[in-house]
């Protein structure tokens, strides 16, 4: 075969997009292989609990969120939250990451709302410092 035929043959594997099947099942193409094989993977992430080093790391490289900075607070990763336990982190259900989802927004919403305001114990001459004197504003 010369250079240019095999060239072509190349173009012609590479723009057709090859199946893969079994005898007596359905024609499955590679890309929907691929989509079968990335979400499989992701179910065995969220079933198995992630160590805690590992949940560490995404979180210092900014890839995983936390909610809060309190003990045990929960952190979001891959679609899901997570919450620690003695096995290290697991990935709650759709239903209940739905449902963390509302609570972290009220979360968010109360904390931000507080951090503008002075913090509980301040002293008086701090929270007047803090205000501009009158006439000023």
């Amino acid at each position: 075969m010369d250079h240019d035929a095999v060239c072509l043959e190349s173009t012609v594997l590479i723009r057709t997009e090859p199946t893969m099947a079994e005898p007596g099942s359905p024609t499955v193409t590679w890309a929907e292989r691929m989509e079968l094989l990335k979400d499989s993977a992701q179910q065995r992430v969220l079933n198995a609990p992630m160590p805690p080093a590992a949940m560490e790391q995404l979180i210092s490289e900014e890839k995983a969120d936390v909610l809060g900075r309190f003990e045990g607070s929960p952190v979001r990763y891959m679609g899901r939250w997570w919450r620690r336990n003695e096995e290290g982190w697991v990935a709650l259900d759709e239903a209940a990451s739905a449902q963390l989802d509302i609570h972290a927004e009220r979360y968010r919403a109360a904390t931000a709302a507080v951090g503008a305001h002075p913090e509980p114990g301040a002293g008086l001459g701090e929270i007047a410092s803090a205000q501009p004197e009158a006439g000023t504003a």
